[in-house]
């Protein structure tokens, strides 16, 4: 493997010598500028891999440099290397887009790890970045949020194309829970004649067949109990675009001859109403369902599945496209890194093996969850398998059965975290916040959302 060039921003010679020697050694290319016009001047010369950055310069400071180059060069990893050993300075640092804070005199040990952490950073930014590119195929009609590389989910979205550019009426999504029927179903609205018009969505098996029947089509003031107004239905909403039906297979089959009047027919009256409305919209269906199964067992009419099916796509389960995982799993980190303010910048090969490995019952959504609640857990730049707890692979979980873990909620997961985090610090809460690494005024607000200041208040009590 080729070994990235190094650029070290130091106006101490010794310093600036002894950190070159060490890197050079490990067979790094590397160059030194002595202050922030020097350095400017070698970045305009060249592209260097990693910079290695101090915060004070004869000329300028660290930390406007730092502001600068990661907007001009976001792939840039800089490493702060400074004498300060002020919390709040690496935290003001870390926010700005540094990629790691080191204090000098940072030895060999400390350099190469924060080196090799930042090398491994960016070749796991170019290898999304390139299967991004692979998934878009050059098509900027797919930027929709649809993440994938496998060729069969690509033939998915070569079938979703060809669909968008003709002018449908019904389509029917089937897949497992989890694996993003409700994405693809935007998906397929927006690269659609239909993308500047509305995009409405209905889960059918949430509500009562009264609620859904007046959900559909809308009711008028008095038609029941509940009606205390006029209120238009999900159809008069979508009028012009599309309106997707999710868990078309729990409607009830009272609804499903009253549903296949309006697809065919584009018309239909309110509940309580006697004024006939007239729509233009296209209808995305989805089930997790055997539909043909509940056809012959008489729960779905066979009239309107047949209706629906006119085209139908089938999204394979994650397990069948593996290919997908490392990408789906770098999307998620970046967001939940992010969304947490944690520096996790990657996932280790133990983990990703294990990603493999697991037959992902719960499809993009357990993933996703997964890597939620590791990034929630995670007290290092990188995930590893201890962290993801997947049934079976954890030792505080090994009892647990894989139904039960498959489906734990991410809130009761957080729980469990900061419950765990609260008693290894004996209640300490700073001493808690740093092992969750989060702020202290975060785990206030998580403690009192999950009634554990009660608990916490409870316990000192009874000590007292």
């Amino acid at each position: 493997m080729n070994k990235v060039s190094v650029l070290v921003v130091e106006d101490n010679a010794v310093m600036a010598r002894a950190v070159s020697q060490i890197l050079a050694a490990e067979g790094y290319e590397v160059a030194v500028a002595a202050d922030g016009q020097s350095a400017e001047e070698a970045l305009a010369r060249g592209a260097f891999g990693v910079v290695f950055l101090d915060l004070g310069l004869p000329d300028t400071t660290g930390d406007v440099l730092l502001g600068k180059w990661v907007k001009t060069f976001p792939e840039m990893p800089v490493i702060v290397l400074t004498a300060e050993r002020e919390l709040t300075t690496a935290v003001s640092c870390l926010k700005a887009g540094a990629f790691d804070f080191l204090v000098k005199p940072a030895g060999r040990e400390m350099l190469l790890k924060a080196l090799n952490g930042a090398t491994r950073h960016m070749a796991l930014s170019k290898r999304v970045t390139v299967l991004t590119q692979l998934a878009k195929r050059e098509d900027p009609s797919l930027t929709t949020g649809v993440i994938t590389v496998s060729p069969a989910m690509r033939r998915v979205l070569d079938i979703v194309q060809q669909i968008a550019a003709s002018d449908y009426s019904c389509v029917l999504i089937r897949g497992e829970s989890g694996v993003g029927k409700g994405l693809l179903a935007r998906a397929l609205h927006t690269m659609s004649q239909r993308r500047d018009r509305s995009f409405v969505e209905l889960n059918c098996s949430a509500m009562t067949a009264t609620l859904v029947e007046s959900e559909l089509f809308g009711h008028q003031k008095g038609s029941f109990t509940d009606a205390k107004e006029n209120r238009i239905g999900v159809f008069e909403m979508a009028d012009g675009g599309t309106l997707f039906l999710d868990e078309i297979g729990d409607m009830d089959i009272t609804l499903q001859a009253k549903l296949l009047k309006v697809i065919e027919e584009q018309r239909f009256r309110r509940v309580g109403g006697t004024a006939e409305i007239r729509v233009n919209v296209a209808v995305i269906a989805a089930t997790n369902q055997d539909i043909m199964k509940r056809v012959v067992e008489g729960s779905f009419r066979s009239d309107l599945y047949y209706r629906l099916h006119v085209i139908p796509v089938e999204i394979p389960p994650l397990r069948e496209r593996q290919e997908d995982i490392p990408l789906l799993a770098a999307h998620f980190l970046d967001h939940y890194a992010k969304r947490f303010g944690k520096p996790i910048t990657g996932i280790s090969a133990a983990a990703y093996a294990a990603f493999q490995s697991y037959s992902w019952p719960g499809n993009v959504r357990e993933l996703r969850n997964v890597i939620e609640r590791a990034c929630l857990l995670a007290q290092h730049q990188s995930i590893d398998v201890s962290e993801l707890m997947l049934p079976g692979d954890h030792p505080a979980i090994a009892s647990a059965t894989r139904t039960t873990l498959a489906a734990m909620p991410l809130a009761r997961a957080e729980e469990l975290a900061i419950r765990l985090a609260m008693e290894a610090a004996r209640g300490n809460r700073s001493a808690a916040a740093n092992i969750l690494q989060i702020h202290r005024t975060t785990l206030g607000r998580k403690l009192r959302e999950y009634g554990l200041d009660r608990v916490e208040a409870a316990d000192a009590a009874s000590v007292a």
